[in-house]
């Protein structure tokens, strides 16, 4: 069961990695316009701040693993 664990090859090649940091990084900007900024322009009185603040949290989640995705992308 260990051989599992010690994937010789690449799963995914150099250009598919630096999709997935693109779609991470698109999905980060979406979810901070729609969570976030959204429902604060449209007015005080009805902001939920339980969502704004799971709409930063996943909004920077995704901005760090496109970030950590980029760096796996490079080429050594």
């Amino acid at each position: 069961m260990n051989w599992i664990f010690f994937i010789k090859n690449p799963v995914l090649t150099v250009n598919q990695i630096n999709r997935l940091s693109n779609v991470f990084d698109n999905a980060g900007q979406v979810v901070l316009g729609v969570v976030v900024l959204s429902p604060i322009i449209s007015g005080f009185d009805r902001v939920n701040l339980l969502v704004i603040v799971l709409g930063i949290a996943f909004t920077i989640f995704c901005w760090l693993t496109s970030i950590w995705f980029s760096g796996k992308g490079e080429i050594k």
